[in-house]
């Protein structure tokens, strides 16, 4: 099958592998752990001995728990060093957590494991050894990424435009683009990785009994990507079909899905008065695509699956996001990392002078001296509008720095 080497987290996996935590790589099903967990794996034996273990694999089936983890790695170990323990969703091993806490007291082990429940791995972690592990996240693929993966698995190359509207209705999964792309195969595929994500991480691990009632909580949040949101307008909404459903249980059906990397809740910040609010906030998906398997693809969603798509590609260049509010207005994404802010806005069309003007009068509102910059589809504008820097959306899905 052929693959990509996604280098900003291999280069980020060599550099973490040597310090004396485990490493912990988490993000949504399906979104290419395994393959990036065996090309690190591939590119690391030459310097030290690795025992890999994939969890999903039958091979490995017999490794039940903690004990079966640590024989299993002292039967395969050749006692060569360093050693690196490789295990892919490591929450299939009961005990597991016992089992790092051990391997990391066997001297010259180094162990880099991946899972699909951030409470999971993360309340489990801090219980039994904390302070000693490292966090990063996987996303699903980027413009960029993705077309690499395209034209590969395609042997031909794709102008930019065309591209974009592939992605749109793809998604950043790797394997879909394994398939002849047709809409049955595509929708399919889309909604059986989505139904094990639900049925697996979420239906199961938590319990939940009243399954039928907890996807439509997933069909609300899915139907209103980029639309301000709260757990009581969602039970309200519930409570308008006749479908009763506490704001306590939706809330805890969102945290559910927050763990399985589904979607993010993004807080309202307070510009002016400097703090984050806790009501009302918006919630972005962790891939579009599994959303369009499941709803379809419509013109009337643009707007907010352009917001998600921004989203992402800020969470994966490292930024913490929040969504701006001064007064009355709104700014979709105020994006901070430790060496500064950036104010976003996002735009399908500024088609008329009005349109623009709506569209900036948020940005343009602004006292302080963070750069501001509009997004959009439109390429007949400026690349500077009154102080305010104008990029194509598409440009910036595919790496441009802002």
């Amino acid at each position: 099958m052929i693959q990509i080497k996604r280098r900003y987290y291999l280069e980020r996996l060599h550099r973490f592998i040597n310090t004396p935590n485990i490493v912990v790589v988490t993000g949504l099903r399906r979104v290419g752990k395994s393959v990036l967990l065996r090309q690190f794996a591939d590119e690391t034996r030459r310097a030290a001995e690795v025992i890999y273990i994939n969890k999903e694999s039958l091979d490995f089936d017999s490794i039940r728990g903690a004990v079966d983890l640590i024989g299993y790695v002292n039967s395969e170990s050749s006692k060569r060093s360093p050693r690196i323990v490789i295990i892919d969703e490591v929450q299939e091993i009961q005990g597991w957590e016992r089992g790092l806490a051990s391997l990391l007291g066997s001297g010259d082990t180094r162990i880099l494991v991946s899972g699909s429940n951030d409470s999971l791995l993360s309340g489990e972690l801090a219980t039994r050894i904390a302070g000693r592990y490292i966090t990063f996240r996987v996303f699903p693929l980027s413009l960029l990424e993705f077309r690499d993966l395209y034209e590969q698995t395609r042997n031909s190359k794709i102008g930019d435009g065309e591209l974009f509207q592939i992605y749109l209705r793809l998604g950043g999964l790797p394997g879909i683009l394994h398939t002849d792309l047709s809409e049955i195969v595509v929708n399919q595929m889309l909604r059986d990785i989505f139904s094990t994500i639900v049925l697996r991480d979420v239906v199961t691990r938590h319990r939940i009994r009243n399954v039928r009632l907890f996807e439509d909580v997933v069909r609300f949040i899915l139907d209103n990507v980029g639309s301000l949101i709260s757990a009581k307008r969602i039970s309200d909404f519930l409570k308008s079909q006749r479908r009763n459903l506490s704001v306590d249980t939706v809330l805890n059906y969102i945290a559910y899905l927050q763990d399985a990397y589904l979607c993010e809740i993004v807080n309202r910040y307070d510009i002016r008065g400097r703090r984050h609010l806790e009501v009302n906030n918006k919630l972005y998906l962790g891939d579009i695509g599994l959303r369009n398997g499941l709803l379809g693809f419509r013109e009337r969603d643009f707007a907010g699956i352009l917001e998600n798509l921004v989203y992402l590609e800020l969470r994966r260049r490292g930024f913490s996001v929040s969504i701006g509010t001064l007064e009355d207005r709104e700014i979709d994404f105020v994006a901070e990392t430790g060496s500064g802010r950036l104010y976003i806005q996002v735009a399908y069309l500024l088609g008329t002078r009005q349109t623009l003007e709506r569209e900036i009068a948020a940005l343009s509102a602004l006292k302080d001296a963070y750069p501001r910059i509009l997004l959009s589809m439109d390429q007949m504008q400026p690349k500077d509008i009154n102080g305010i820097r104008h990029a194509g959306i598409v440009d910036f899905l595919l790496g441009a720095q802002l």
